[in-house]
C-alpha cells in the first residue's frame, strides 16, 4: 500500500511539472504596453479553495512563499474553501460551545472551540509566508461552500441537524484565531487606509443557510458600501463569483444568477472589483461595470475544459486553468492585478486609474 501512494505520488508530481503544457489559456486582445512606472504601495496576495492536501497546494504554497522572499506582502485574502471537504468538524468535544451573538455575525462571549487539526491542513503550508515587517503574513479569510458543508451529503450530521451543523462550523471557523487565520466575523469590513475591502458571505447567494438570509448580507453589503466612491477604494471579497467562464453547473441556475445580480446591486456600483475562488481558475472578467477576478485555483486546480461563460454578457478578459494566484497592488485611487502560476511566471496583468476598468497590459 505504502508502495502504491509513492508511486501515485510520483506521477502526480510529474503530471505538476508538465502544466504549462495542457492547461486552458483563454486572452483577449489587444493587450496594451505597460504604463509608465507608477508607485503601488499596498501588496495584497489573493487565492482560494486551498484547504485541501495535494500537489498543487504544495505547488501553490511554494510559489506564494518565494513571492512573498522576493518582494513582501502588507495582507492576504483568502476567499474561501478553506478546509474541504466539510469544514470544521461542528461534532467534536468543545465545538458546541462556539454560537453567533444576535447579529448571527460575531462570535458570542464564552466559546471555547477546539484546537481541530483539520485547520491545519490549511494553515501548515502558508506558515512560511512573510509580511512586509518580516513576520507572519496577516492572511484574511471568506466563508466558501465547503467551509460550512453547504449541500449536506457526506457533511451531513443528523444528530445535529442541517441548521445546526452548517451554523455551528460557520462559527468555529469564526472562532479560530492564528497568524494565519484572521476571520473577524461571518462577513466584514477590512479598512488599509484609503482602501476598504468588504469581505462577504456568499454561501446565502446560493441559498439561505444555517439560519443566515440573503436579505441580511443585502443590507451589509448596502451599509459596507455606503462611503466608497471618489475617496475610498472598494472591492468585494466573496467565495462565490459574480460572473465566470467555467464547467460548473451550480453557476448557471437561474436562482444563483438572480440572488447574486442582488447582491452586487445592493453594491449600487461603489465597488471597483470582486474577488472570489469556486472556479478552480485564474480569470478576468468585466460585468456590467465591475472587475471580476477569479483566484480559486489552488489545492483544487482543475484540467477540465472551459465550456459556458456565466452571465452571458459577461466579457472574458483572460482565463486559465494553470494552478496560481493572483496579486493586487494599490495606491487607494486606482489598482494593479496580476495573476502568476506555480513557477512565478506572470500570466497576465491589468492595471486601472481612478475610475473605469482594469485594462489588460503587458506583464514585466
Amino acid at each position: 500500500m505504502i508502495a502504491s501512494r509513492r508511486w501515485g505520488a510520483s506521477i502526480a508530481l510529474v503530471a505538476a511539472a508538465c502544466t504549462a503544457c495542457v492547461h486552458d489559456v483563454y486572452r483577449s486582445e489587444p493587450i496594451a504596453p505597460r504604463p509608465a512606472t507608477q508607485s503601488f504601495p499596498e501588496r495584497v496576495l489573493v487565492f482560494g479553495d486551498f484547504g485541501f492536501e495535494s500537489i498543487p497546494q504544495q505547488l501553490a504554497a511554494r510559489a506564494m512563499r518565494r513571492a512573498t522572499r522576493a518582494r513582501p506582502f502588507d495582507l492576504a485574502l483568502e476567499v474561501g474553501d478553506n478546509i474541504y471537504h466539510c469544514g470544521p468538524e461542528p461534532t467534536r468535544p468543545g465545538a458546541e460551545t462556539c454560537r453567533f451573538a444576535d447579529d448571527g455575525v460575531t462570535v458570542a462571549p464564552g466559546a471555547s472551540p477546539p484546537d481541530d487539526p483539520l485547520f491545519r491542513v490549511n494553515e501548515a503550508p502558508l506558515a512560511g509566508l512573510r509580511g512586509r515587517d518580516g513576520g507572519p503574513l496577516p492572511i484574511y479569510l471568506a466563508l466558501g461552500n465547503h467551509d460550512v458543508g453547504l449541500g449536506g451529503g457526506r457533511c451531513a450530521r443528523p444528530a445535529l441537524g442541517e441548521v445546526e451543523a452548517m451554523r455551528r462550523r460557520a462559527c468555529l471557523a469564526v472562532a479560530r484565531r492564528s497568524p494565519a487565520w484572521l476571520q473577524q466575523a461571518r462577513h466584514y469590513v477590512l479598512d488599509r487606509g484609503s482602501v476598504r475591502f468588504v469581505v462577504l458571505d456568499t454561501n446565502v447567494v446560493v441559498r439561505d443557510y444555517g439560519g443566515f438570509t440573503l436579505e441580511d448580507e443585502l443590507a451589509f453589503v448596502r451599509e459596507a458600501t455606503a462611503p466608497c466612491g471618489a475617496e475610498r477604494l472598494c472591492f468585494l471579497v466573496g467565495h462565490h463569483p459574480p460572473a465566470a467562464v467555467h464547467w460548473y453547473g451550480t453557476l448557471r441556475p437561474l436562482p444563483y444568477a438572480a440572488r447574486m445580480a442582488r447582491l452586487v446591486a445592493a453594491a449600487g456600483g461603489r465597488a471597483r472589483a470582486f474577488f472570489a475562488g469556486h472556479v478552480h481558475s485564474l480569470e478576468h472578467l468585466s460585468l456590467d461595470g465591475l472587475e471580476v477576478f477569479i483566484s480559486g485555483s489552488t489545492a483544487m486546480g482543475s484540467f477540465a475544459h472551459f465550456t459556458t461563460r456565466t452571465p452571458a454578457r459577461a466579457q472574458v478578459r483572460f482565463a486559465t486553468t494553470a494552478w496560481g494566484y493572483a496579486v493586487l497592488e494599490t495606491d487607494g485611487r486606482g489598482y494593479r492585478i496580476e495573476f502568476f502560476d506555480t513557477s512565478g511566471s506572470a500570466l497576465h496583468c491589468c492595471e486601472a486609474g481612478a475610475s473605469g476598468p482594469c485594462r489588460p497590459t503587458a506583464c514585466g
